[in-house]
């Protein structure tokens, strides 16, 4: 396969109004407190990147493409005078990839949870971001160093089907899932007690139950009947075509990658697959 020649390529409008709701107007940079946007309209705020747009900028990857270079990922909003001081070239161990990438983080979760709850009030907030699908998966194949997976139209149209029960789910139960997986994970089991389940998120079983009931209705989980009295377990819903748990798909994938799972659970951007 051909080498991608290196682009600098700008963000799409998408994106920019993106980091912009996300960024509270204020830089992204621990205490700093300079506006965006002052009250004159003026415009005070640059986009950074975590890793350089082109050869020669700082933490340019090589292995990234020209579009993840300009994803929203991969961006963030910060002053001028920010900007400058995580660019130069003195500051480089600093400011390294995964400090910049805490930073993003730390600072859009406090206005992204604040956006939240107001949309909540007023919006059906399943509606208001839309999936990327997949195209190839050549990520999640290199990702699991299983070639077989990538153009795979079976795999393809098993996380698709995912995608389309996920978007329908509210994202509190999405959350609620995505915490169950990654419980699951750690205990390598394929499915949790409810009273594991229950103790471990302090939470009633009547409340655990209506939980469950949510995802059972989106086909995204369940709480199944043991095989002794009165034994009940939790389980999550699997995608086709090989019933794999496609919420533990997300962790690992995220982990390997060094990437964020609200991108996943609350973005909906699955072409992070390709």
């Amino acid at each position: 396969m051909p080498t991608e020649e290196v682009k600098r390529l700008h963000p799409t409008e998408s994106t920019i109004k993106k980091l912009f709701a996300y960024s509270g107007n204020q830089c992204a940079m621990p205490d700093c407190l300079t506006p965006l946007v002052d009250k004159t309209g003026a415009m005070l705020g640059k986009i950074a990147h975590i890793h350089g747009a082109e050869k020669g900028a700082a933490r340019f990857d090589k292995n990234m493409t020209n579009e993840q270079r300009r994803a929203f990922d991969n961006l963030f909003l910060v002053c001028g005078v920010c900007h400058d001081i995580i660019d130069y070239k003195d500051n480089v161990d600093t400011y390294t990839p995964d400090k910049l990438k805490k930073i993003k983080k730390t600072h859009e979760d406090r206005f992204r949870r604040a956006e939240r709850a107001l949309l909540q009030k007023y919006t059906d907030t399943t509606q208001i971001v839309q999936p990327t699908y997949p195209t190839t998966l050549q990520k999640l194949a290199d990702c699991y160093d299983m070639p077989q997976l990538a153009n795979d139209s079976d795999e393809l149209e098993g996380i698709r089907d995912f995608i389309n029960r996920l978007k329908e789910l509210p994202l509190q139960e999405r959350e609620f899932a995505l915490s169950v997986a990654e419980r699951m994970r750690r205990q390598k089991e394929e499915k949790l007690p409810v009273d594991d389940v229950a103790g471990a998120f302090q939470i009633s079983q009547g409340k655990l139950k209506k939980h469950m009931d949510l995802l059972r209705h989106h086909g995204l989980g369940d709480i199944d009947e043991g095989h002794n009295p009165g034994e009940y377990f939790v389980s999550l819903g699997t995608r086709k075509p090989w019933d794999v748990n496609p919420w533990i798909e997300i962790l690992d994938f995220c982990e390997r990658m060094n990437l964020n799972t609200d991108s996943f659970i609350h973005d909906l951007n699955f072409a992070q697959y390709d």
